[in-house]
């Protein structure tokens, strides 16, 4: 359910390990030599505590109340010969022709004519690729709570939306994508499939789930993505940005080695080793006066203190940015000490609001998960890339009084549809 954090966790302390054990290495990005030294261990901890936080909010006889309070067999999401899987999976579908449409339309392509995908972004993207980019991660969770949906009533998985989301990696990758954009989008369509396997003893006792067809289509599935995946990777640095030879060989180990973790360092050296940090001048750059106000203030805070003022700021108004952010955003506020507690209150939030989102999708409120989708986009930015300062604008808040109106809204309709449903009910359409 949470690959999308347990991934950037174990690559990023896999790569702090890595420079604690051989450094000092060059960082390219940053321009100086980082390690050796135990840094590993205080992110160690931070991710342990995550973890711990997710175990204890997932516990086993929380689980089950939750779906035993579920009313499995009262509610249908069709009324008369409208349904909701149905309206979703065409409005998904003409979005995404359209965005093929647009594409051809409008010039180069980039995986044909070898274009950085930043450059493609910014000098030929349409609208519908910058919704798209903006978007994705929401958009394919909603592919995954609908191809997932029928399953909760023991029936098979809808896979059009599995069908939309290879139709959205293809795009992904004709337009110059790589890893993360690949890697956020099959994490989100995830989630909701890591609740239905949470849950398929409590949800339907005996139901074999996991079936040997659907383990080895899940193997297939696997192997053409890493594929596709290694396909963009390779093509990006050897045919778009030109390396070969041994300068192929640094630039992938920095990429796979060392930027992972090499933002962690500076700020491990500062807070841990140096007793440097600075509540105020922090939450003045993050909250209040930030370089770029639209994106994640904690990167930019980072590769101003870590980088000459002016290739930070180049870097950033090119539309790049580096890895990391969390915990290294809460160690810069609250220092050695108070930094732990801030990861621990973190912790706590993401986890309860992880388990919110897994009720919400049990009792199938799925006009509620919509809503909630950009809240849970922001929340797993916080534990991923440290980004805060979303929770201090007005569209979040925006978000949240929406997300809150749905659920409300929801509940009072499913209450009506109860007290008037037949006591056989109707499936899900």
């Amino acid at each position: 359910m949470n690959l999308f954090v347990f991934v950037a966790f174990v690559w990023r302390l896999g790569s702090v390990l890595y420079i604690d054990l051989l450094g000092p290495l060059y960082s390219e990005q940053l321009n100086s030599n980082i390690g050796p030294g135990i840094a590993a261990v205080p992110i160690a901890v931070s991710q342990a505590l995550v973890i711990a936080a997710l175990l204890f909010s997932f516990r086993h006889s929380r689980l089950f109340k939750s779906a035993m309070t579920r009313p499995w067999s009262s509610l249908s999401l069709s009324w008369k010969k409208f349904s909701l899987s149905d309206f979703s999976f065409w409005l998904s579908s003409v979005f995404l022709l359209a965005l093929f449409v647009e594409l051809v339309a409008r010039g180069p392509i980039p995986l044909f004519a070898g274009i950085e995908r930043y450059d493609y972004t910014r000098e030929y993207g349409g609208l519908l690729h910058h919704v798209l980019l903006k978007w994705e991660p929401m958009l394919t969770f909603q592919f995954g709570v609908f191809f997932t949906a029928p399953a909760f009533r023991g029936r098979p998985l809808d896979r059009r939306f599995g069908f939309l989301l290879v139709i959205t990696l293809a795009y992904l990758f004709l337009v110059g994508h790589r890893f993360s954009a690949f890697y956020d989008s099959i994490s989100f369509f995830l989630v909701p499939i890591g609740v239905l396997y949470l849950a398929r003893d409590l949800v339907h006792p005996g139901w074999n789930f996991v079936s040997r067809s659907s383990v080895a289509r899940f193997w297939l599935a696997g192997a053409v993505i890493s594929v596709l995946i290694l396909a963009a990777v390779f093509h990006s640095y050897t045919v778009v940005r030109g390396f070969s030879g041994s300068e192929l060989f640094s630039k992938l180990s920095q990429r796979i080695f060392v930027q992972q973790g090499e933002m962690w360092w500076p700020t491990y050296e500062r807070v841990f080793l140096h007793g440097n940090w600075n509540r105020f001048d922090t939450l003045t750059r993050l909250l209040v006066n930030p370089f770029d106000p639209t994106r994640n203030s904690t990167m930019q805070l980072l590769m101003e203190r870590d980088l000459p003022l002016d290739r930070a700021h180049d870097i950033l108004r090119y539309g790049s940015s580096y890895t990391g952010g969390w915990p290294e955003v809460f160690f810069e506020i609250g220092g050695p000490i108070g930094g732990f507690v801030l990861v621990v209150v973190g912790a706590i939030l993401f986890s309860e609001f992880m388990f919110l989102l897994m009720r919400c999708i049990l009792e199938e409120r799925l006009i509620t998960c919509f809503f909630l989708t950009p809240v849970l986009y922001a929340v797993l930015l916080v534990i991923v890339s440290g980004m805060i300062n979303s929770f201090v604008q007005t569209t979040f808040l925006i978000k949240l009084v929406l997300a809150l109106v749905a659920y409300i809204a929801e509940d009072r309709w499913r209450a009506a549809r109860l007290l008037s449903a037949p006591s056989q009910g109707e499936r899900i359409q």
